[in-house]
Formats: C-alpha cells, structure tokens, sequence
C-alpha cells in the first residue's frame, strides 16, 4: 500500500499544491487501494497485486494531460513575440555598442589630452580634448535614451515560458562570449599601469599616461559592452511581464511581485520620500542639528527596504 502512495505523490510532483490537484490525487489514489485491496481478495500476493494495479492504470497518463491543462496558468493576451524579443535585443547590442564606446572615449578624451601636453601641444590638446569629449557624452546621452524607447512597446507585456526558455538559451549560448570580455577586459586594465612603468625605466614615465588611458579604454569597453548584452536576456527571463524601467514597473508587473498589495506600494512610492524629505528639513530646522540629521535618510532607506520586503507576494 505505501508503494502505492508513493507511486502516486511522485506523479503529482510536477503540479501545483492546489485544491484541484489534492482532490484528483485522492481520487487516484483511492481507486488504486480499492483495486488493490480487490486483487488481495483474489488471491494474488502484495508484489503481484501492486505491480498489476501500476501497470494496468494506464490511463493515468491521459488524466495527467488533461489535469495540466486544467491546472496550467492561462496565458494574458498580448504577449511578447519571438520575434519581438530578438528585435529588442539586436537594437539593445547596438545601444550597448553606443555606450561602451562613449564612455571609452572619455578615457581617451583625457589621454589625449595629456598625450599633447607632454609633446608641447597643450592648445591643441584642449581643444582635441573638448571635441572628444562633446562627442563621447553626446553618444552617451544618445544611446541612454534609446534605452527606454525600444522598450516601450514590450513594456508590461506578458512574457510566455516559451520565451523565458529561448532567452535563457540564448544567454547560455553568449555566456562564453561574456565571460572572455570580462577576463579580458578586467586583465587589460590590471596592466594599465605596464605602460607608466615601462617608460619610468628610461625616466620618461609621462609618456606613458597616454598608453594607460588607452588601455583603460579598451578594458572598461570589453567590461561595459559584454556587461549590457549579458544582462539583456534576464528582462525576458527573470520577470513574467516585461519592465522597462525597474523603477517603474507597469501595473501588470506590480500586481505579479505586490498582488493585491500593488495598489497600497504604489502610492507608498509617491508620498514616502517627499515625507522623509519633509520631516528631514522640519527637524532640522527647528533643532539645528544639521550635523547628524542626515542619518534620517538613511535609517528612511532601510525602513523602506523592511516595508517593502513585506509587500512582495509570496
């Protein structure tokens, strides 16, 4: 008899702890004990009746596909399509592109600089500096702001398992790829010093300011763009509706992580920091203790992470 439950817990351990579940379980099980008990009466031994009891309960099977159809979350309308989510991903590589590469040129907008001022061209290394510079924030603010466009259209959308297996599949197929520009690019800018140090031993190390810029410039690249790409696929893997922002997730998304408590965390959002901010201005104030009265953001910040801990859906 306990073959027989045992049997029957590990066939329903790919289901849900639900009412449903539990009563069709039961209901299983309580027809197996009976033809059990049946075949006992028979005649046939313990061994013979549970294996014939097993074997010939084959349409169990056919009750486990229609229990999980029954029993399996019904998918909301609008989700994201494959095709949608390859999309974000290309234009999210080319964004990532955008961004290793401006915030690298920064580096090298101050290597330049230095480069020209050790030659004796300081005029022309200002203003090559400044160009650089313009160009790379410029890149920067550009592909920061592309962030949130190309997101937009997937933003709370629901993302299907079937999704959630293809981004996780593709993040394993780049995990190499990721892990090689993060070796690379942390060693890189380990020896960025190599340069400083190999002109110091013939008493010109200003020389190599210019090469340790240029090296960290390669490195904070490979760290920054195999970064981006790395953490694209968890939008579609970590979440069961899309998020653009973490900041400002749409209501569907709230209501996944809060349930019902999404409405009350919502305007917890909206009035908890501005009353901070209040109290933190009014105590001071009217004690003058500038000196510490600081600390009330910060015992603020932990306060909110305790609340909302307490919100988030179990």
């Amino acid at each position: 008899m306990e073959t027989i439950r045992n049997y029957i817990e590990t066939l329903f351990l790919e289901f849900p702890n639900t009412q449903e579940v539990q009563r069709a379980k039961q209901e299983i099980l309580s027809i197996m004990e009976d033809h059990y008990l049946a075949l006992l009466d028979e005649g046939k031994s313990e061994h013979e009746a549970i294996g014939q009891v097993i074997s010939e309960f084959g349409s169990v099977d056919e009750l486990r596909e229609e229990l999980q159809f029954t029993t399996r979350e019904r998918e909301p309308e609008n989700g994201i399509e494959e095709e949608e989510m390859y999309y974000y991903l290309t234009e999210r590589k080319k964004i990532a592109l955008g961004l290793s590469l401006g915030i690298s040129g920064c580096l090298l907008a101050v290597g330049t600089l230095i480069g020209l001022s050790v030659t004796g061209s300081q005029v022309f290394g200002v203003l090559l500096f400044f160009i650089i510079l313009a160009a790379s924030v410029g890149v920067i603010i550009y592909n920061g702001m592309q962030f949130a466009k190309i997101g937009a259209q997937l933003s709370d959308r629901y993302v299907s398992a079937s999704l959630n297996e293809e981004a996780n599949r593709m993040k394993q197929g780049y995990q190499k790829s990721f892990q090689i520009s993060l070796v690379f690019g942390i060693c890189i800018c380990v020896l960025c010093v190599a340069p400083v140090l190999f002109f110091q031993m013939f008493t010109y190390a200003e020389y190599g300011i210019p090469m340790m810029f240029l090296f960290l410039a390669v490195g904070v690249f490979l760290i920054i763009y195999g970064s981006i790409n790395y953490t694209s696929f968890d939008k579609f893997i970590t979440a069961k509706y899309f998020v653009v922002d973490e900041d400002k997730p749409g209501p569907n998304a709230m209501y996944e992580k809060y349930g019902d408590s999404a409405r009350t965390k919502h305007v917890l959002e909206r009035i908890y920091w501005p009353l901070v901010t209040m109290i933190y201005f009014g105590w001071s104030f009217l004690t003058h203790s500038w000196g510490y009265s600081w600390m009330i953001f910060v015992m603020a910040g932990i306060f909110y992470s305790v609340v909302e801990a307490i919100f988030i859906k179990k």
